[in-house]
C-alpha cells in the first residue's frame, strides 16, 4: 500500500511540478530527449539518480523543459516529475517545492562565429553554481565541472531531441502564438498594428518606431499578429536602406551583397522599393566590361561561385513592375556578357551543366563532405545555381525580342535555356523521392548525384521553369519539412556545424513557399507561413536563421536581426501568397492560397502599380478563386489586370477550398531522425583500399566509369580493376547515405611535368617552399609566364589533368587565380588555384578529363584572356596582381 501511495504522490506533485513551472495554457507541448555529443548517450532518470544509456530508456529518457525567469529553463522528468538539480555540488533528480530556487534552473550556453564548429551544440550551466561550471558526462555519471575550454570538450557538448508532443511544437491564436520549445513555454502576442510582446528571452517589446504610411497598408479582420508583423517588416526594411541609397544585408552586414539583395529585390521590394532596387542592382555590376559582380566568397568568389546570375531575377522583376524598356537594355548587356563568360570558363558541354557552389550553401565546404576543397566545390554542379543560369537564358531569350535584337540572338540564348531545363532533370530528378538532389560531385567522380536535397534546388526549380506541373506536386509534397520549417539540406550532415547544416532560413524555403502556392498544396503554404510568423513574432525581428531542431536564434554560427532577404521574404508571404500577386508581362494575376490559420478577410490598400492605385480585399479561406470583382463587376476567371492599367481599382476576391489541400512530409530533427552516416575516409595503400567501418553500415564503391555502385567491405583489393578515382560511401538501416569518401586515384600511369623544366616566360624560384622538382614559375597577370608543357603519352585514352600551384591571396575574397588551358593548341578547359592567403600553401587544382587522347607528344599550354574579351579575369577588378599565381608542375593520370 505505501509504494501505491508513494506512486500516486509523486504522480500528484509531476502534475503540480507541470502546473506550477508554467501557468501558461499549454494548447501544445513537447518533450526532448539530451544526448551527449563525446558518448552519443542519452540522459536518463533512475529513482533519482542520473544516468546514461546509448539507447533511450523510455519516458525516463523524456524531459519536460519549464520557462523560469529571462532564458532560465527548469528540466523535469516525464517518468517522475523530479527536476534536475544541483544539491552541494552534484546532479541529482529531486522533488522541489514550489517556488522553484535557483539550484534547479539552468540556462543554455552557445557557441558563436569564433567557435563556430560546435554551433548547433549547447553547454548547460545551473543558475546557483559559478558560471564556468557545466553539465559533463564522466564515467557515466553527470557532473559539474570547469571546463578550461569548453569550446574542444565535447563532454560539456548537448543535443536536445524532441521525442514526443504535439504534432508542431507551437500554436496561433489571431493576436500571438505559443511555442513549447528547449526554453520552456514562450509566447508573443501583437497588443496593435505597431506593438508586439514576447518572452522568448526575457519580456521585450517591439513598437514601431519608422514612418511607413508611404507603402501599402495590410489591414485585417482577425489576424493582428500577422498584420503586425507585416509593419515590422516595412520597418526592418527601411532600417537596411544604407546611406547610398542601396541594400544593405542585414543588421550585422553593412555592405550590400549581390545574391542577398537580388533575392530581396525579386521576393517584394521591386514592387514597393523600386529606386532603390534600381540602385542596388546597378552598384552590383562591374564595369568595363559590363557583368554582374559574384560576391567575396569560397576560394576567392567566381568561378568557383557562380550564382551571380540570380541577378536576372532581380533584373527582370524590375522590368515586370515598371516596364521600363530602357533598364533592359544596360541589363541584357550586362547579362549578354556575363553569359558568355560563364560559358567560356565554367560550362560542361558533356553534361549541358554549369559548374559553381550551391546557391544556398556558400560557406566554404561546410556544407559539402570534408575533403573537399573549394576547387572541387568549383568543380561540382549545383542544381539550384544551375537554374538560376536557366533563367538568366530565358530572361536574355526575352529581352533580345523585347529590344529587337537578331533572332539568331533569341535563339542561342534560348538553345541554352532549354539544354539547361533537360539536363537538370535528366541529372538531379530523382523519380524514386520525387525531388531534385541537391549536387553533382565533378567529373572525375562520374557526375555521381549527391544523395542530399536542398530547399532552395527544388524551390528554384519549381518557380523558375525547370519542372512540370506534376513534379511540383510530388516535389512540394514530398519534400522534408520540420516542425520548424524546410530543410535546407536533408539528410544533415551529422559531424558539422549548424548555420546552413542543421537549420532553417526564411529565405531559402520562400521559393518552396511560391512553389506550393502555385500548386496549391494549402497544407505546404500553411507550414511556411507558420514557420515564418513564429520566428518573426518571438524574436521582435526577421531573423536570418534558426536552428532546425529547437527553432532557437541562438544556436547557428551566425545569425543577424533584420535580415535584409528574411525581411522581404515575410512581406512577399502577404503579397505573393495571401493575395496572390504574381507580376506578368501581360500584368498582375491574382492566385491567392489562404491557409487555415487566418481568419476573416485580408485587406491590401494603396498598392501602386506603374499608372494604377490598387485596393485589394480577400475573403474565405483555400486554394482556389471563387469569384473575383474589379470595381464592382465580376471578371472572368483567370483574371489579370492589364499592365497598361491607369486609375483605380478596387478588387474583391472570393476563395474556397478545392480539395485536396496537398500534403506534407513532417520529418523529426536531431541524431536518430536525420543525421546521415559520417562519410568514410579512403586509403588506398598499393592496390589496397581501406576504411574504417562502422556498425549496422553498409558500404558501397563508386568510380568515375560506375554505371551501379557496388556493395563491398574494408579492405577492398582493386588489382585488376579498370584506372580511376575511387571512392566509398555508407549507408545507414534508415537509407541514409553519407557523402562519398575522399576519392583516391588508382592508376597504372601517373607522370609529372615541372613549371621550371617547361617552355615559360616567367621567373623561376625557390622561396616558397613546398614544391616538387627544383622551383617553380612565377605566373604574374600583368607579366604571363605563358607555360608550355610537353607531355609523353604512352597510349591513346582516356586522361586528367591537374595544374599544382599555390595562390597566396585572400583567403577567399575575389581572387581565384585563373587560366585557359589548350591542348594541341584545342581549347581544353580552364584551371582555377583558389586563393588560401599563403604562398606556401601548395595545392591541385581542378581536374580536366581528356576523352581519347591519342598517343604519343602533347603540349599544354597556360595563357591568360586568349581571346582577349577578359573571360580569365576574376571578380578583383581594378587589382591586377590579385589573378597572380605561382605554377609548380603539370599532373598527368591515366583513367
Amino acid at each position: 500500500m505505501k509504494i501505491y501511495l508513494k506512486y500516486i504522490f509523486l504522480f500528484l506533485i509531476a502534475g503540480s511540478i507541470f502546473s506550477s513551472c508554467n501557468q501558461k495554457d499549454e494548447k501544445v507541448y513537447s518533450f526532448w530527449a539530451l544526448q551527449n555529443r563525446a558518448t552519443g548517450e542519452y540522459l536518463y532518470e533512475d529513482d533519482g539518480e542520473c544516468k546514461f544509456s546509448r539507447e533511450k530508456q523510455g519516458d525516463k529518457s523524456l524531459w519536460k523543459i519549464a520557462a523560469a525567469e529571462g532564458d532560465h529553463v527548469c528540466i523535469v522528468n516525464k517518468k517522475s516529475g523530479r527536476y534536475l538539480s544541483l544539491d552541494n555540488g552534484q546532479v541529482v533528480c529531486s522533488v522541489v517545492d514550489q517556488p522553484v530556487t535557483e539550484s534547479a534552473e539552468w540556462y543554455y550556453g552557445n557557441f558563436d562565429f569564433v567557435t563556430q564548429t560546435n554551433s548547433g551544440w549547447y553547454t548547460i550551466s545551473n543558475r546557483s553554481a559559478e558560471s564556468n561550471l557545466h553539465l559533463v558526462e564522466k564515467d557515466g555519471t553527470l557532473c559539474m565541472q570547469d571546463n578550461a575550454n569548453r569550446n574542444t570538450d565535447f563532454s560539456a557538448h548537448w543535443t536536445w531531441v524532441r521525442e514526443e508532443g504535439t504534432p508542431l511544437p507551437y500554436s496561433f491564436t489571431p493576436d500571438g502564438v505559443t511555442d513549447a520549445s528547449f526554453l520552456g513555454i514562450r509566447t508573443a502576442k501583437a497588443i496593435s498594428p505597431t506593438e508586439i510582446h514576447s518572452d522568448y528571452h526575457g519580456e521585450k517589446v517591439w513598437k514601431l518606431s519608422q514612418d511607413i504610411s508611404s507603402f501599402p497598408k495590410f489591414s485585417t479582420e482577425n489576424n493582428l499578429l500577422i498584420e503586425t508583423l507585416y509593419n515590422m517588416a516595412l520597418e526592418e526594411m527601411l532600417m537596411d536602406v544604407r546611406s547610398d541609397s542601396t541594400f544593405r544585408a542585414g543588421a550585422l552586414w553593412p555592405d550590400t551583397w549581390t545574391r542577398d539583395a537580388v533575392y530581396s529585390i525579386w521576393f517584394s521590394y521591386a514592387w514597393i522599393m523600386p529606386e532603390v532596387s534600381r540602385k542596388t542592382l546597378d552598384k552590383q555590376t562591374l564595369r568595363n566590361p559590363r557583368e554582374a559582380l559574384q560576391d567575396t566568397g569560397s576560394g576567392g568568389s567566381w568561378p568557383i561561385s557562380t550564382d551571380r546570375v540570380v541577378w536576372a531575377l532581380a533584373a527582370w522583376e524590375y522590368y515586370l513592375y515598371t516596364g521600363d524598356s530602357s533598364w533592359l537594355e544596360g541589363a541584357y548587356e550586362g547579362l549578354s556578357y556575363t553569359a558568355r563568360k560563364d560559358i567560356h570558363v565554367a560550362f560542361d558541354k558533356r553534361i549541358g551543366l554549369f559548374k559553381g557552389e550551391t546557391c544556398s550553401m556558400d560557406w566554404r565546404t561546410h556544407t559539402y563532405p570534408n575533403w573537399f576543397t573549394n576547387v572541387t566545390i568549383g568543380s561540382s554542379f549545383s542544381c539550384g545555381t544551375n537554374a538560376l543560369h536557366m533563367f538568366m537564358y530565358e530572361f536574355l531569350s526575352k529581352t533580345a525580342g523585347i529590344l529587337g535584337k537578331p533572332e539568331s540572338e533569341k535563339t542561342y540564348w534560348e538553345s541554352f535555356r532549354n539544354v539547361l531545363k533537360d539536363s537538370i532533370n535528366k541529372h538531379f530528378w530523382n523519380e524514386d523521392k520525387g525531388l531534385y538532389e541537391c549536387y553533382l560531385y565533378p567529373e572525375i567522380s562520374g557526375y555521381k548525384a549527391s544523395e542530399r536535397v536542398g530547399v532552395m534546388s527544388n524551390g528554384l526549380c519549381a518557380v523558375l521553369g525547370a519542372s512540370t506541373d506534376e513534379q511540383i506536386r510530388r516535389m512540394v509534397g514530398n519534400f522534408p519539412l520540420y516542425p520548424y520549417g524546410a530543410a535546407v539540406l536533408y539528410p544533415s550532415i551529422p559531424d558539422d556545424f549548424a548555420y546552413h547544416n542543421k537549420s532553417v532560413w526564411p529565405v531559402w524555403q520562400t521559393p518552396y513557399m511560391y512553389a506550393a502556392r502555385q500548386v496549391g498544396n494549402i497544407s505546404a503554404v500553411e507550414h511556411m507561413a507558420a514557420s515564418l510568423t513564429r520566428a518573426s513574432a518571438l524574436f521582435l525581428t526577421h531573423k536570418e536563421n534558426m536552428t532546425y531542431d529547437t527553432g532557437y536564434d541562438r544556436g547557428t554560427a551566425l545569425n543577424s536581426d533584420r535580415q535584409l532577404w528574411s525581411v522581404s521574404s515575410y512581406i512577399s508571404l502577404v503579397y505573393r501568397v495571401l493575395f496572390g500577386m504574381n507580376l506578368t508581362e501581360r500584368g498582375i494575376a491574382f492566385n491567392p492560397v489562404v491557409p487555415d490559420m487566418v481568419n476573416g478577410w485580408l485587406s491590401l490598400s494603396d498598392f501602386r502599380y506603374r499608372d494604377a492605385t490598387i485596393d485589394i480585399k480577400v475573403s474565405g479561406k483555400g486554394n482556389r478563386v471563387k469569384s473575383l470583382k474589379v470595381n464592382g463587376e465580376k471578371q472572368a476567371l483567370p483574371f489579370v489586370l492589364p499592365a497598361d492599367s491607369k486609375g483605380e481599382y478596387s478588387i474583391e476576391i472570393e476563395m474556397m477550398i478545392d480539395e485536396p489541400k496537398g500534403k506534407i512530409n513532417l520529418v523529426k530533427a536531431g541524431p536518430g531522425k536525420c543525421w546521415s552516416p559520417v562519410e568514410p575516409v579512403l586509403v588506398l595503400n598499393g592496390s589496397t583500399l581501406s576504411w574504417k567501418e562502422e556498425e549496422n553500415m553498409k558500404y558501397y564503391l563508386h568510380s568515375n566509369f560506375s554505371e551501379e555502385d557496388k556493395l563491398v567491405t574494408s579492405p577492398y583489393d582493386l588489382i585488376g580493376a579498370p584506372d580511376g578515382f575511387y571512392s566509398v560511401y555508407a549507408v545507414d538501416e534508415k537509407g541514409f547515405a553519407s557523402d562519398m569518401s575522399n576519392a583516391v586515384v588508382y592508376s597504372t600511369w601517373q607522370s609529372v611535368c615541372e613549371a621550371e623544366q617547361s617552355s615559360h616566360s616567367g621567373t623561376v624560384s625557390n622561396l616558397h617552399k613546398g614544391f616538387s622538382g627544383s622551383g617553380f614559375v612565377i605566373d604574374l597577370f600583368a607579366r604571363p609566364a605563358n607555360v608550355k608543357f610537353q607531355v609523353q603519352v604512352p597510349e591513346a585514352g582516356d586522361y586528367a589533368i591537374a595544374l599544382r600551384g599555390a595562390n597566396g591571396h585572400g583567403p577567399h575574397g575575389t581572387w581565384c587565380a585563373i587560366r585557359s588551358v589548350a591542348v594541341d593548341g584545342n581549347d581544353a578547359g580552364t584551371f582555377i588555384l583558389e586563393a588560401t592567403g599563403d604562398w606556401k600553401q601548395w595545392l591541385d587544382s581542378n581536374y580536366i578529363v581528356l576523352r581519347g587522347l591519342n598517343a604519343g607528344e602533347h603540349t599544354v599550354s597556360l595563357s591568360i584572356d586568349p581571346e582577349k574579351k577578359g573571360y580569365d579575369f576574376n571578380m578583383s577588378h581594378g587589382r591586377e596582381d590579385a589573378n597572380d599565381c605561382h605554377i609548380d608542375c603539370l599532373k598527368l593520370i591515366r583513367l
